[in-house]
Protein backbone atom coordinates (compact mmCIF):
# COMPACT_ATOMS: atom_id res chain seq x y z
CA UNK A 1 0.00 0.00 0.00
CA UNK A 2 1.36 3.34 -0.94
CA UNK A 3 1.68 5.79 1.83
CA UNK A 4 1.31 9.44 1.00
CA UNK A 5 3.67 12.01 3.24
CA UNK A 6 1.68 14.76 5.12
CA UNK A 7 3.87 17.47 2.85
CA UNK A 8 2.55 15.37 -0.17
CA UNK A 9 -1.27 15.48 1.16
CA UNK A 10 -0.85 18.90 1.90
CA UNK A 11 0.77 19.67 -2.17
CA UNK A 12 -2.79 18.37 -3.48
CA UNK A 13 -4.84 19.91 -0.63
CA UNK A 14 -3.54 23.22 -2.30
CA UNK A 15 -3.29 22.60 -5.69
CA UNK A 16 -6.78 21.15 -5.71
CA UNK A 17 -8.37 24.43 -4.11
CA UNK A 18 -6.04 26.79 -6.28
CA UNK A 19 -7.67 24.81 -9.28
CA UNK A 20 -10.76 24.99 -7.89
CA UNK A 21 -10.75 28.78 -7.35
CA UNK A 22 -9.36 29.56 -10.96
CA UNK A 23 -12.28 27.09 -12.74
CA UNK A 24 -14.93 28.63 -10.34
CA UNK A 25 -16.36 31.48 -12.76
CA UNK A 26 -15.38 29.19 -16.08
CA UNK A 27 -18.10 28.30 -18.05
CA UNK A 28 -18.89 24.21 -18.37
CA UNK A 29 -16.84 23.14 -15.29
CA UNK A 30 -19.18 22.42 -13.20
CA UNK A 31 -17.91 18.37 -13.51
CA UNK A 32 -14.35 19.77 -12.64
CA UNK A 33 -14.95 21.67 -10.02
CA UNK A 34 -17.07 19.41 -8.06
CA UNK A 35 -13.76 16.42 -8.65
CA UNK A 36 -11.43 19.34 -7.52
CA UNK A 37 -13.71 19.63 -4.20
CA UNK A 38 -13.99 16.24 -3.70
CA UNK A 39 -10.02 15.52 -4.34
CA UNK A 40 -9.23 18.59 -1.46
CA UNK A 41 -11.87 16.35 0.72
CA UNK A 42 -10.22 13.39 0.43
CA UNK A 43 -6.99 15.20 1.18
CA UNK A 44 -8.17 16.99 3.89
CA UNK A 45 -9.98 14.42 6.35
CA UNK A 46 -6.48 12.27 6.05
CA UNK A 47 -4.55 15.39 7.21
CA UNK A 48 -7.63 15.98 10.19
CA UNK A 49 -6.35 12.41 10.63
CA UNK A 50 -2.77 12.77 11.31
CA UNK A 51 -3.46 15.74 12.76
CA UNK A 52 -6.32 14.75 14.98
CA UNK A 53 -4.41 16.32 18.22
CA UNK A 54 -5.63 19.26 17.55
CA UNK A 55 -8.97 18.93 17.63
CA UNK A 56 -9.64 15.55 20.19
CA UNK A 57 -9.70 18.19 23.36
CA UNK A 58 -11.63 20.76 23.98
CA UNK A 59 -9.81 24.05 23.37
CA UNK A 60 -11.25 27.67 23.30
CA UNK A 61 -9.44 28.83 20.29
CA UNK A 62 -11.81 26.01 17.78
CA UNK A 63 -14.98 27.73 19.63
CA UNK A 64 -15.40 28.92 16.03
CA UNK A 65 -14.80 26.01 14.37
CA UNK A 66 -17.26 24.07 16.96
CA UNK A 67 -19.87 27.03 15.70
CA UNK A 68 -19.92 26.71 12.01
CA UNK A 69 -19.74 22.37 12.61
CA UNK A 70 -22.75 23.37 14.88
CA UNK A 71 -24.64 24.87 11.81
CA UNK A 72 -24.83 21.47 10.03
CA UNK A 73 -26.61 19.89 13.06
CA UNK A 74 -28.70 22.56 13.25
CA UNK A 75 -30.04 22.31 9.62
CA UNK A 76 -30.62 18.22 10.69
CA UNK A 77 -32.46 19.24 13.84
CA UNK A 78 -34.56 21.38 11.44
CA UNK A 79 -35.29 19.54 8.86
CA UNK A 80 -36.62 16.51 11.41
CA UNK A 81 -38.52 19.16 13.93
CA UNK A 82 -39.01 22.69 12.20
CA UNK A 83 -39.15 22.04 8.24
CA UNK A 84 -41.44 23.84 6.42
CA UNK A 85 -41.35 22.35 3.29
CA UNK A 86 -39.49 18.20 4.19
CA UNK A 87 -39.05 17.89 0.75
CA UNK A 88 -37.11 20.73 -0.75
CA UNK A 89 -35.05 20.89 2.40
CA UNK A 90 -34.29 17.28 2.14
CA UNK A 91 -33.16 17.62 -1.56
CA UNK A 92 -30.63 20.72 -0.80
CA UNK A 93 -29.57 18.52 1.84
CA UNK A 94 -29.09 16.25 -0.46
CA UNK A 95 -27.30 18.03 -2.98
CA UNK A 96 -25.82 21.70 -1.56
CA UNK A 97 -25.34 20.37 2.13
CA UNK A 98 -23.48 17.53 0.87
CA UNK A 99 -21.27 19.68 -1.00
CA UNK A 100 -20.32 21.99 1.99
CA UNK A 101 -19.73 19.24 3.82
CA UNK A 102 -17.33 18.45 1.68
CA UNK A 103 -15.90 21.95 1.66
CA UNK A 104 -15.93 22.10 5.29
CA UNK A 105 -13.57 18.72 5.31
CA UNK A 106 -11.33 20.17 2.73
CA UNK A 107 -11.22 23.40 4.63
CA UNK A 108 -10.07 22.10 7.32
CA UNK A 109 -7.26 20.57 4.90
CA UNK A 110 -6.48 23.64 3.30
CA UNK A 111 -6.09 25.09 6.99
CA UNK A 112 -3.84 22.37 8.26
CA UNK A 113 -1.44 22.99 5.23
CA UNK A 114 -1.26 26.69 5.19
CA UNK A 115 -0.12 26.76 9.32
CA UNK A 116 1.83 23.66 8.68
CA UNK A 117 3.91 24.79 5.57
CA UNK A 118 3.41 28.58 5.54
CA UNK A 119 5.59 28.14 2.27
CA UNK A 120 2.07 27.37 0.47
CA UNK A 121 0.21 30.74 1.76
CA UNK A 122 1.76 32.51 -1.54
CA UNK A 123 -0.03 30.38 -4.02
CA UNK A 124 -3.66 30.28 -2.22
CA UNK A 125 -3.27 34.09 -1.89
CA UNK A 126 -2.62 34.18 -5.86
CA UNK A 127 -5.23 31.98 -6.51
CA UNK A 128 -7.96 34.22 -4.86
CA UNK A 129 -7.48 37.46 -6.93
CA UNK A 130 -8.25 34.39 -10.19
CA UNK A 131 -11.42 35.98 -10.17
CA UNK A 132 -10.75 39.60 -10.30
CA UNK A 133 -7.60 39.04 -12.76
CA UNK A 134 -9.81 36.73 -15.58
CA UNK A 135 -12.93 39.89 -15.42
CA UNK A 136 -9.76 42.50 -15.83
CA UNK A 137 -8.93 40.30 -18.57
CA UNK A 138 -12.28 39.19 -20.22
CA UNK A 139 -12.96 43.71 -20.34
CA UNK A 140 -9.71 44.01 -22.20
CA UNK A 141 -10.50 41.28 -24.93
CA UNK A 142 -14.03 42.76 -25.03
CA UNK A 143 -12.70 45.97 -25.70
CA UNK A 144 -10.37 44.95 -28.46
CA UNK A 145 -12.88 42.75 -29.73
CA UNK A 146 -14.98 45.90 -30.47
CA UNK A 147 -12.29 48.12 -31.58
CA UNK A 148 -12.60 50.39 -28.13
CA UNK A 149 -13.24 50.64 -24.56
CA UNK A 150 -16.45 49.00 -23.70
CA UNK A 151 -18.94 50.97 -21.31
CA UNK A 152 -19.19 48.42 -18.26
CA UNK A 153 -23.50 49.06 -18.53
CA UNK A 154 -21.96 47.15 -21.95
CA UNK A 155 -19.71 44.36 -20.40
CA UNK A 156 -21.83 43.18 -18.11
CA UNK A 157 -21.90 39.24 -18.23
CA UNK A 158 -19.60 39.51 -21.16
CA UNK A 159 -18.29 36.28 -19.27
CA UNK A 160 -19.79 35.75 -16.19
CA UNK A 161 -22.70 37.49 -13.31
CA UNK A 162 -21.64 40.68 -11.08
CA UNK A 163 -22.04 38.21 -8.00
CA UNK A 164 -18.96 36.42 -9.03
CA UNK A 165 -16.85 40.35 -9.57
CA UNK A 166 -18.40 41.44 -6.25
CA UNK A 167 -18.20 38.16 -3.78
CA UNK A 168 -14.89 37.03 -4.85
CA UNK A 169 -13.67 40.72 -5.15
CA UNK A 170 -14.61 41.21 -1.22
CA UNK A 171 -12.54 37.88 -0.08
CA UNK A 172 -9.44 38.54 -2.32
CA UNK A 173 -9.51 42.57 -0.81
CA UNK A 174 -10.05 41.27 2.82
CA UNK A 175 -7.33 39.19 2.70
CA UNK A 176 -5.02 42.19 0.66
CA UNK A 177 -6.13 44.78 3.19
CA UNK A 178 -5.32 42.37 6.55
CA UNK A 179 -1.90 42.01 4.48
CA UNK A 180 -1.11 45.68 4.40
CA UNK A 181 -2.23 46.40 8.09
CA UNK A 182 -0.35 43.30 9.28
CA UNK A 183 2.56 45.02 7.13
CA UNK A 184 2.45 48.70 8.28
CA UNK A 185 1.63 48.15 11.79
CA UNK A 186 4.17 45.72 12.85
CA UNK A 187 7.71 45.13 13.20
CA UNK A 188 8.27 42.88 10.39
CA UNK A 189 11.39 44.22 8.17
CA UNK A 190 12.21 41.14 5.79
CA UNK A 191 10.58 41.61 2.57
CA UNK A 192 8.12 44.73 3.75
CA UNK A 193 8.29 47.13 0.40
CA UNK A 194 7.60 44.14 -2.08
CA UNK A 195 4.65 42.50 -0.06
CA UNK A 196 3.28 46.32 0.46
CA UNK A 197 3.33 46.55 -3.72
CA UNK A 198 1.63 43.25 -4.83
CA UNK A 199 -0.75 43.78 -1.93
CA UNK A 200 -1.51 47.51 -3.06
CA UNK A 201 -1.74 45.99 -6.65
CA UNK A 202 -3.95 43.39 -6.01
CA UNK A 203 -6.45 45.80 -4.29
CA UNK A 204 -5.90 48.01 -7.08
CA UNK A 205 -7.51 45.08 -9.41
CA UNK A 206 -10.35 43.95 -6.96
CA UNK A 207 -11.43 48.04 -7.47
CA UNK A 208 -11.13 47.92 -11.51
CA UNK A 209 -12.71 44.54 -11.89
CA UNK A 210 -15.78 45.90 -9.46
CA UNK A 211 -15.51 49.34 -11.77
CA UNK A 212 -15.54 47.50 -15.43
CA UNK A 213 -18.30 45.05 -13.86
CA UNK A 214 -20.31 47.94 -12.87
CA UNK A 215 -21.37 46.20 -9.77
CA UNK A 216 -22.75 48.42 -6.61
CA UNK A 217 -22.27 45.74 -4.15
CA UNK A 218 -18.35 44.50 -5.03
CA UNK A 219 -17.59 48.73 -5.70
CA UNK A 220 -19.70 49.15 -2.32
CA UNK A 221 -17.19 46.35 -0.29
CA UNK A 222 -14.19 47.23 -2.25
CA UNK A 223 -14.51 50.89 -1.25
CA UNK A 224 -15.17 49.86 2.56
CA UNK A 225 -12.28 47.99 2.66
CA UNK A 226 -10.20 50.97 1.20
CA UNK A 227 -11.61 53.37 3.85
CA UNK A 228 -11.32 50.89 6.77
CA UNK A 229 -7.34 50.86 5.55
CA UNK A 230 -7.12 54.27 5.22
CA UNK A 231 -8.27 54.90 8.65
CA UNK A 232 -5.73 52.48 10.35
CA UNK A 233 -2.85 53.72 8.05
CA UNK A 234 -3.76 57.35 9.17
CA UNK A 235 -3.77 56.50 12.99
CA UNK A 236 -0.42 54.69 12.38
CA UNK A 237 1.17 57.26 10.31
CA UNK A 238 0.16 59.46 13.78
CA UNK A 239 1.43 57.23 15.77
CA UNK A 240 4.57 56.01 14.40
CA UNK A 241 3.94 52.31 16.06
CA UNK A 242 6.41 49.25 15.34
CA UNK A 243 6.43 50.70 11.30
CA UNK A 244 7.67 52.95 9.24
CA UNK A 245 6.25 55.92 9.14
CA UNK A 246 7.00 56.72 5.49
CA UNK A 247 5.88 53.73 3.89
CA UNK A 248 2.45 53.98 6.14
CA UNK A 249 2.02 57.72 4.61
CA UNK A 250 3.05 56.56 1.20
CA UNK A 251 0.35 53.68 1.47
CA UNK A 252 -2.36 55.76 2.22
CA UNK A 253 -1.80 58.23 -0.08
CA UNK A 254 -1.73 55.81 -2.51
CA UNK A 255 -5.39 54.30 -0.93
CA UNK A 256 -7.17 57.89 -1.33
CA UNK A 257 -5.75 58.11 -4.64
CA UNK A 258 -6.75 54.77 -5.82
CA UNK A 259 -10.02 54.81 -4.12
CA UNK A 260 -10.83 58.31 -4.95
CA UNK A 261 -10.34 57.99 -9.13
CA UNK A 262 -12.33 54.32 -8.75
CA UNK A 263 -15.38 55.92 -7.26
CA UNK A 264 -15.21 58.73 -9.69
CA UNK A 265 -15.47 56.37 -12.69
CA UNK A 266 -17.49 54.03 -11.28
CA UNK A 267 -20.45 57.08 -10.50
CA UNK A 268 -19.51 58.14 -13.77
CA UNK A 269 -20.26 54.98 -15.64
CA UNK A 270 -22.97 53.89 -13.28
CA UNK A 271 -26.28 53.30 -13.50
CA UNK A 272 -28.35 55.44 -11.63
CA UNK A 273 -29.02 55.36 -8.34
CA UNK A 274 -26.29 56.50 -6.19
CA UNK A 275 -27.39 60.12 -5.96
CA UNK A 276 -30.95 59.51 -4.55
CA UNK A 277 -30.09 56.31 -2.81
CA UNK A 278 -31.21 57.47 0.32
CA UNK A 279 -34.51 58.45 -0.37
CA UNK A 280 -34.96 55.68 -2.64
CA UNK A 281 -34.05 52.89 0.41
CA UNK A 282 -36.70 54.99 2.40
CA UNK A 283 -39.32 54.06 -0.31
CA UNK A 284 -38.54 50.61 -0.25
CA UNK A 285 -38.32 50.05 3.39
CA UNK A 286 -42.35 51.39 3.64
CA UNK A 287 -43.67 48.27 2.35
CA UNK A 288 -47.26 48.36 3.39
CA UNK A 289 -47.37 51.66 1.55
CA UNK A 290 -45.13 51.36 -1.51
CA UNK A 291 -46.72 47.88 -2.66
CA UNK A 292 -44.81 47.70 -6.05
CA UNK A 293 -43.01 44.42 -4.30
CA UNK A 294 -45.14 42.22 -4.87
CA UNK A 295 -45.16 42.60 -8.71
CA UNK A 296 -42.28 41.22 -10.67
CA UNK A 297 -39.46 43.57 -10.87
CA UNK A 298 -39.90 46.08 -14.16
CA UNK A 299 -43.37 45.44 -14.47
CA UNK A 300 -45.16 48.31 -12.48
CA UNK A 301 -44.13 51.99 -12.39
CA UNK A 302 -41.48 52.40 -9.24
CA UNK A 303 -43.18 54.20 -6.40
CA UNK A 304 -41.64 57.77 -5.80
CA UNK A 305 -39.37 58.76 -2.95
CA UNK A 306 -39.41 61.58 -1.10
CA UNK A 307 -37.88 64.09 -3.78
CA UNK A 308 -40.50 63.58 -5.34
CA UNK A 309 -38.32 61.46 -8.50
CA UNK A 310 -39.21 57.94 -9.33
CA UNK A 311 -36.99 55.59 -7.15
CA UNK A 312 -34.52 53.87 -8.83
CA UNK A 313 -35.56 50.16 -9.53
CA UNK A 314 -32.69 48.67 -7.93
CA UNK A 315 -32.33 50.41 -4.96
CA UNK A 316 -35.97 50.35 -3.90
CA UNK A 317 -36.47 46.76 -4.67
CA UNK A 318 -33.34 45.29 -2.34
CA UNK A 319 -34.62 47.51 0.31
CA UNK A 320 -38.19 46.43 -0.07
CA UNK A 321 -37.92 42.55 -0.30
CA UNK A 322 -35.00 43.43 3.20
CA UNK A 323 -38.22 44.91 4.75
CA UNK A 324 -40.21 42.01 4.16
CA UNK A 325 -38.12 39.44 4.94
CA UNK A 326 -37.37 41.04 8.14
CA UNK A 327 -40.82 40.74 8.95
CA UNK A 328 -41.11 37.27 7.61
CA UNK A 329 -38.01 36.39 10.39
CA UNK A 330 -40.11 38.10 12.99
CA UNK A 331 -42.77 36.13 12.68
CA UNK A 332 -41.28 32.73 11.34
CA UNK A 333 -37.47 33.31 13.84
CA UNK A 334 -36.88 29.26 13.20
CA UNK A 335 -36.76 29.63 9.40
CA UNK A 336 -38.47 27.66 6.68
CA UNK A 337 -35.82 25.35 5.54
CA UNK A 338 -34.69 25.93 2.14
CA UNK A 339 -31.11 28.26 1.43
CA UNK A 340 -32.38 29.33 -2.37
CA UNK A 341 -36.17 29.14 -2.11
CA UNK A 342 -36.99 29.81 1.91
CA UNK A 343 -38.21 34.24 0.72
CA UNK A 344 -40.78 32.75 -1.88
CA UNK A 345 -41.94 29.74 0.26
CA UNK A 346 -42.48 31.94 3.43
CA UNK A 347 -44.98 34.39 1.58
CA UNK A 348 -46.43 31.51 0.35
CA UNK A 349 -46.81 29.79 3.44
CA UNK A 350 -47.96 33.08 5.20
CA UNK A 351 -50.04 34.34 2.22
CA UNK A 352 -48.43 37.35 1.10
CA UNK A 353 -49.04 38.09 -2.38
CA UNK A 354 -45.80 38.22 -4.14
CA UNK A 355 -44.32 37.44 -8.06
CA UNK A 356 -41.06 37.74 -6.98
CA UNK A 357 -39.26 34.14 -7.01
CA UNK A 358 -35.53 35.02 -5.99
CA UNK A 359 -34.09 35.54 -3.15
CA UNK A 360 -34.01 38.95 -1.08
CA UNK A 361 -30.72 39.99 -2.40
CA UNK A 362 -29.29 40.17 1.12
CA UNK A 363 -27.66 37.03 1.94
CA UNK A 364 -27.89 37.36 5.97
CA UNK A 365 -31.35 37.89 5.54
CA UNK A 366 -31.82 34.92 3.07
CA UNK A 367 -29.94 32.92 5.53
CA UNK A 368 -32.25 34.44 8.34
CA UNK A 369 -35.56 33.16 6.36
CA UNK A 370 -33.87 30.05 5.42
CA UNK A 371 -32.44 28.50 9.11
CA UNK A 372 -33.77 31.37 11.04
CA UNK A 373 -32.40 33.16 13.95
CA UNK A 374 -30.54 29.88 15.47
CA UNK A 375 -28.38 29.45 11.52
CA UNK A 376 -27.64 33.51 11.68
CA UNK A 377 -26.38 33.42 15.47
CA UNK A 378 -24.20 30.49 14.68
CA UNK A 379 -22.69 32.20 11.57
CA UNK A 380 -22.59 35.55 13.56
CA UNK A 381 -20.98 33.91 16.48
CA UNK A 382 -18.64 32.23 13.91
CA UNK A 383 -16.84 35.50 12.56
CA UNK A 384 -17.20 37.31 15.74
CA UNK A 385 -14.90 34.50 17.05
CA UNK A 386 -12.57 34.72 14.01
CA UNK A 387 -11.74 38.45 14.62
CA UNK A 388 -11.63 38.34 18.25
CA UNK A 389 -9.18 35.34 17.87
CA UNK A 390 -7.23 36.55 15.20
CA UNK A 391 -6.97 40.47 17.05
CA UNK A 392 -5.32 38.40 19.68
CA UNK A 393 -2.84 36.82 18.19
CA UNK A 394 -2.46 39.40 15.03
CA UNK A 395 0.11 37.29 13.18
CA UNK A 396 0.63 37.40 9.46
CA UNK A 397 -1.55 34.46 8.72
CA UNK A 398 -4.39 35.25 10.55
CA UNK A 399 -5.19 38.70 10.70
CA UNK A 400 -6.30 38.71 7.42
CA UNK A 401 -9.07 36.29 8.18
CA UNK A 402 -10.48 39.38 10.82
CA UNK A 403 -10.70 41.56 7.58
CA UNK A 404 -12.72 38.75 5.87
CA UNK A 405 -14.90 38.57 8.21
CA UNK A 406 -15.27 42.02 8.92
CA UNK A 407 -15.85 42.65 5.63
CA UNK A 408 -18.80 39.71 5.17
CA UNK A 409 -20.18 41.42 7.97
CA UNK A 410 -21.87 44.32 5.91
CA UNK A 411 -21.48 42.84 2.32
CA UNK A 412 -23.79 40.11 3.24
CA UNK A 413 -26.05 42.30 3.92
CA UNK A 414 -25.76 43.93 0.45
CA UNK A 415 -25.22 40.69 -1.87
CA UNK A 416 -26.23 37.17 -2.36
CA UNK A 417 -23.30 35.37 -0.91
CA UNK A 418 -25.76 32.73 0.46
CA UNK A 419 -27.04 31.28 -3.07
CA UNK A 420 -26.41 28.36 -4.52
CA UNK A 421 -22.81 27.52 -4.77
CA UNK A 422 -22.32 31.25 -2.86
CA UNK A 423 -23.21 29.57 0.08
CA UNK A 424 -21.11 26.68 -0.04
CA UNK A 425 -18.30 29.28 -0.82
CA UNK A 426 -18.91 31.12 2.43
CA UNK A 427 -18.78 28.07 4.59
CA UNK A 428 -15.81 26.64 2.88
CA UNK A 429 -13.93 30.60 3.61
CA UNK A 430 -15.67 30.61 7.94
CA UNK A 431 -14.27 26.89 8.24
CA UNK A 432 -10.53 28.09 6.70
CA UNK A 433 -10.54 31.00 8.90
CA UNK A 434 -11.39 29.35 11.91
CA UNK A 435 -9.46 26.64 11.18
CA UNK A 436 -6.32 29.33 10.52
CA UNK A 437 -7.04 30.94 13.62
CA UNK A 438 -7.55 27.78 15.88
CA UNK A 439 -4.33 25.97 14.67
CA UNK A 440 -1.72 29.06 14.60
CA UNK A 441 -2.78 29.58 18.08
CA UNK A 442 -2.57 26.05 19.40
CA UNK A 443 0.68 25.47 17.75
CA UNK A 444 2.18 29.23 19.03
CA UNK A 445 0.82 28.04 22.59
CA UNK A 446 2.43 24.47 22.03
CA UNK A 447 5.47 25.98 21.20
Amino acid sequence: MIKISEKSLATISVASICTLLFIWVLPNTIALRHFCLAIGALSGISLISRNRSYFNSVKPQLFPLFCIASLFVWVLIHYYFFSLNPGLELSEIKGLWMRAALGFFASIGLGISLVTYPSFKKYFYISLFFTPAINVASYCWASYLHGAFVSPNDFIGFLFKKIETGYFGAVAGALATGNLIYLLTSKVVKGKVINFVWNILGLSLVLVSALVSNTKNGMAVALGLCIFLALVLFFNTLLNKASSKVLSAIGLALVLILAGGIWHGHKTLASPGWSTIFEDAKAGIEIDKNQQWQKTEGSVPMPLNSLGTTAAGNTYTRFAYAAVGVRLISEYPLGYGSINSSFAGLQEYALVPHEHQGQVHSGWIDLGLAFGLPGLGLVFLTMLSIIYFALKNRSALVLPWATMCLAFIPFGLIAEITWKQYFEATIFFLVLGATIVALSQIRSRNS
